[in-house]
């Protein structure tokens, strides 16, 4: 597989803000966020994933 990404503070603030606002992201937002944060599309659809486990997680939990 390939190595962990390291997201910046900058680039995970843009990337929560985004996940707020929507907890799917589409194919027009993943674009811009990958040219905005010089990341890859996959590499944010990858994020988005991961982001949305952590937050069912959370709410599992907060029962």
């Amino acid at each position: 597989g390939r190595p962990r990404t390291k997201f910046s503070a900058a680039q995970l603030q843009e990337l929560e803000r985004s996940f707020r606002e929507q907890r799917y992201i589409g194919a027009s937002e993943k674009r811009r966020l990958a040219a905005v944060l010089n990341l890859s599309q996959s590499q944010i659809k990858t994020w988005f994933q991961n982001r949305r486990m952590k937050f069912k997680r959370q709410t599992q939990d907060a029962r």
